[in-house]
């Protein structure tokens, strides 16, 4: 909602895998962000560790790609605005994340096959 500037709705969410538990007193942080966008959909990364509150040290729990939909007052989808990475490192953390996302997606076509 933040970045398309209205409501957004769930459209898809890939597989959720996770690699590490997330103990009883440890926090969950959570970390989403845009890496891409259609005309009214925007992909979202979404990556999720388990961190020790009294020492900080955190590990991977678990990570996934969603898909949201931008609607408008009226409830139907509306544009949403381009993926703009003024730095290097946006930059190159959004090429990671797709190229993440391509691999994930021919893994899939690989298990149909």
């Amino acid at each position: 909602m933040r970045f398309a500037g209205t409501q957004c709705v769930t459209a898809s969410m890939d597989n959720v895998d996770f690699v590490s538990p997330i103990d009883l007193g440890e926090v969950a942080v959570i970390e989403a962000y845009v890496f891409a966008t259609g005309r009214t959909s925007l992909d979202v990364k979404v990556d999720v560790h388990a961190e020790d509150p009294q020492g900080g040290d955190r590990r991977p729990a678990t990570s996934s790609f969603f898909t949201f939909v931008a609607l408008d007052e009226s409830g139907r989808p509306t544009a949403v605005p381009d993926v703009d990475c003024p730095t290097d490192a946006e930059a190159a953390r959004r090429e990671a994340a797709l190229e993440e996302r391509r691999e994930q997606l021919r893994q899939v076509a690989d298990r149909l096959d």
